[in-house]
């Protein structure tokens, strides 16, 4: 882990590259020094049909999502939190300018008494 969920809502991906935004966010987790390069996984998912705020249909709104296993500190998961942040703000100026937009990040940790898994991923590029 880290597993990045990046939810978006319909329209977004108009004014935010959404591949950018998924490489710049893979990439920092990556390089963060946390995690094993081959637990890192990011993805994005835009929603069909939402509604943002007062529901004005140029309202835009990214959620980035972390989910991490436990055991790090809270300096630590604040700290690759506001990372991630800030290395998706870079990745949406269109947004910004553009105004009637929202960005948030969030870090919840798993239950690994709760979670099955395999790994066949290589530990490093091969």
């Amino acid at each position: 882990m880290p597993h990045i969920l990046i939810d978006y809502s319909s329209g977004a991906n108009e004014v935010v590259d959404m591949a950018r935004l998924v490489e710049a966010v893979h990439r920092t987790a990556r390089s963060s020094g946390h995690f094993a390069p081959n637990v890192v996984r990011t993805l994005a998912r835009g929603a069909h049909y939402s509604l943002v705020a007062d529901e004005n249909p140029l309202n835009q709104f990214v959620q980035i999502t972390i989910r991490m296993a436990p055991g790090r500190s809270r300096e630590v998961r604040k700290a690759f939190s506001q990372a991630v942040f800030d290395a998706a703000s870079t990745t949406v100026p269109e947004a910004w300018s553009r105004g009637r937009f929202a960005l948030r990040v969030d870090v919840t940790e798993s239950d690994p008494e709760l979670s099955s898994q395999r790994n066949l991923l290589p530990k490093a590029s091969e």
